[in-house]
């Protein structure tokens, strides 16, 4: 039996090799983000597997479309904000009391919240992005993330497929 020269026999591994590489890594591309938050003329970007390496939280809520309570786990919304850039506590005041937080989602229900809502100097309720719900990740047509507000009575403001915020200042500054 002729054996072709080593170098060949290498290179014939290589396929074999790629394919391999591309099973355990699910491609070539890094992981696409999950969140993108837009601020300042700057965006920030969290894949999925930043966002569940990040402190979560839980929070037994109500589901009024299962009717029936649910264990949610997800960030808080001022972390990423503020990991993002965005001043909390004693430096939100004045003109930054105009910013918004727009939460755009995959299926165009999107959400506008005043900033002061996720500070904990005005408001006692931590506001989450879940990525879990009672410990699996979020069912079809509800994540990979979304919007989970305790305290509100009615749940049309719990966003679900979120892909981004955006925060932006509404209003004249100038006009009384």
């Amino acid at each position: 039996m002729i054996r072709p020269p080593v170098p060949f026999r290498r290179l014939a591994l290589l396929p074999a090799l790629a394919l391999a590489l591309l099973a355990t890594s699910g491609g070539l591309r890094a992981e696409e983000p999950r969140l993108t938050i837009l601020y300042n003329g700057r965006t920030t970007a969290f894949a999925g597997a930043e966002l569940a390496q990040l402190p979560h939280q839980d929070v037994t809520a109500y589901d009024f479309h299962a009717k029936q309570n649910h264990v949610y786990s997800g960030v808080p919304v001022r972390d990423l904000l503020a990991k993002a850039g965005v001043e909390f506590g004693e430096k939100l005041r004045g003109p930054k009391l105009r910013a918004v937080v727009i939460a755009h989602t995959r299926d165009h229900y999107d959400i506008v919240y005043t900033l002061a809502e996720f500070d904990e100097a005005f408001n006692a309720r931590t506001i989450l992005l879940v990525d879990r719900q009672d410990g699996q990740p979020l069912p079809d047509g509800m994540g990979p993330v979304r919007f989970v507000i305790p305290g509100d009575k009615r749940p049309a403001r719990w966003a679900r497929m979120v892909t981004s915020l955006e925060v932006v200042a509404v209003g004249d500054p100038g006009r009384r």
